[in-house]
């Protein structure tokens, strides 16, 4: 007697443009769903990503320049301090590599303590002179490798050690081109002046309560901004937001679509199929035979079709996803992606 597997594989040979069909309805719902969940994961957990690679500030503060033992003296102030780092800002840097130039670019000269942005290639500045770090969206952007040298205004041409991601601002060519140099490179001396500052909590949860109280040490610095780590968040999330409910909406309509097609089909094929069901029944097959027999075809069709649906569109997705996740300075899922796909 034939076996049950082989009977419903005997079906699908009988009915050979039918179950071609159906995979292709079943393939292509899975790639839309698939490419829907690569991009609502990617962006959806871009940001908390970033932020712990990156060691994100709690707090970011920014200013009119002062010097720093000034604001210094002001942080260690503050209640549930766990670390703080300060650095210069400097805009309207020009930047000129590959054959390319920018008159934007934005030059963050950092100084000791915790730097607030992730190493994605290369190694960090080791306080030498004529060393540069490039955010790693302006080197994709440009071509710009490892060991090549970038020319920054006013300093001998600078050689890049690797490439940041810093989770507080998105990339370029969203945002102007940010470059990080070192103080003690740049021969700032002890006391240099700077206008920005970061701040790490030992307990986020005392963030209001340091908040009230860094507004009032505060007094008399000029040109004061505070930005959380969830206010830097909500700003990017508007973004990412717009995409994913675009692509989510797009997957319900498209499941839908296919879960309408597939169910009358299947209508359509049990009413066709009511007369042969009845003869087996009448030569003795059992209700659990016939009942088995439809699961392994359906079997048989669904999980090759959904598995390449779901293959192919994650890689139709990965890469311009990734590419946007890189200009939202945020890094991609990887292997993360395996188990909810």
């Amino acid at each position: 007697m034939i076996s049950a597997l082989g009977e419903a594989w005997l079906g699908l040979r009988l009915r050979r443009r039918r179950a071609l069909l159906t995979a292709l309805g079943i393939g292509l719902a899975a790639a839309m769903l698939s490419a829907s969940l690569v991009v609502a994961d990617g962006l959806g957990g871009g940001f908390g990503r970033a932020a712990a690679s990156a060691h994100l500030a709690d707090v970011i503060v920014r200013f009119d320049p002062q010097r720093a033992d000034r604001v210094a003296r002001r942080i260690e102030q503050l209640p549930d301090l766990k670390a703080y780092s300060l650095r210069q800002e400097v805009t309207g840097v020009e930047v000129d590599a590959n054959g390319q130039d920018a008159g934007n670019a934005v030059a963050e000269v950092v100084g000791q303590g915790p730097r607030g942005y992730a190493v994605v290639g290369g190694r960090n500045l080791s306080g030498r002179p004529g060393e540069v770090v490039v955010d790693r969206g302006f080197a994709a952007a440009w071509g710009l490798r490892l060991g090549g040298t970038i020319a920054v205004s006013g300093l001998p041409a600078q050689r890049i050690v690797g490439f940041a991601e810093e989770p507080d601002n998105v990339a370029y060519p969203l945002a102007s081109p940010q470059i990080y140099l070192s103080q003690s490179a740049l021969g700032a001396g002890a006391n240099p002046e700077v206008n920005e500052a970061q701040i790490w909590l030992r307990d986020p949860r005392y963030l209001n309560s340091v908040l009230v109280q860094a507004r009032a040490i505060t007094y008399g610095l000029r040109g004061m901004r505070f930005i959380t780590r969830a206010g830097v968040r909500v700003l990017l999330d508007q973004a990412a937001g717009i995409v994913i409910d675009l692509l989510v909406a797009l997957s319900v309509i498209a499941l839908a679509t296919a879960g309408v097609m597939l169910a009358a089909s299947a209508r359509a094929e049990v009413q066709r199929r009511l007369k042969t069901i009845g003869i087996k029944r009448a030569v003795g097959a059992s209700r659990g035979r016939l009942a088995l027999v439809q699961a392994l075809e359906a079997l048989l069709v669904a999980a090759p079709a959904a598995t390449l649906g779901t293959v192919a569109g994650a890689l139709a997705t990965a890469g311009p996803s990734d590419r946007l996740l890189t200009m939202l300075n945020e890094p991609p899922a990887g292997a993360a992606l395996i188990g909810p796909l």
